[in-house]
């Protein structure tokens, strides 16, 4: 008896602590790029490798965007409005460096919409432009549109949604994420 009460417990244990996991592998934002490896790391600010071929974090140094370069990112994908952390600077270096340069400004929580969560899926919908660098100045945001995504594109659950943010640089805009997505 002692050792069935034992796997038990290891079983329900074992799946607890595992379906975090389940939400994040029940989601991509590209399923085209499910073959792929992850992306290189380059040490960004929260940087989370949450899906194939992206890194996703907060704002980048110049000394980092070269290093993606060098690391073989194709695309920088910046969710900070140009006039939050002078975007034209870094489009301009992307740029100077040989990468595809694509501003969606999210402006802080009234920027968590349905029409740039789209927005994102549909930049990264190319796979010729992996691996994917996105960020806005902490990841959160980047996290946010990921779960809304997983929401209402591919129909998951609100907690696996909030999960796959998480996994992805959501924090403090949890709660917002959330009732956006239970409205």
């Amino acid at each position: 008896m002692k050792k069935i009460c034992l796997t038990v417990t290891t079983v329900l244990l074992s799946t607890i602590m595992c379906a975090p996991t389940w939400a994040a592998n029940a989601y991509s934002p590209n399923t085209a790029t499910a073959q792929m490896e992850k992306a290189p790391l380059v040490e960004i600010r929260n940087a989370q490798r949450a899906f194939p071929g992206i890194l996703s974090g907060g704002q980048p140094t110049d000394a980092q965007l070269k290093e993606a370069k060098n690391k073989g990112f194709k695309t920088i994908i910046n969710l900070r409005p140009v006039k939050e952390h002078q975007g034209e600077k870094e489009a301009n270096k992307v740029r100077e460096l040989g990468m595809n340069y694509v501003n969606i400004p999210v402006s802080g929580a009234r920027g968590i919409t349905s029409q740039n969560s789209q927005a994102l899926i549909q930049a990264l919908s190319d796979t010729s432009k992996y691996p994917v660098m996105i960020h806005c100045a902490s990841g959160n945001r980047v996290g946010a549109l990921f779960a809304l995504d997983a929401a209402q594109r591919v129909k998951l659950s609100t907690e696996e949604s909030i999960e796959v943010g998480k996994q992805s640089g959501l924090t403090r805009l949890a709660g917002l994420v959330k009732n956006i997505i239970e409205k």
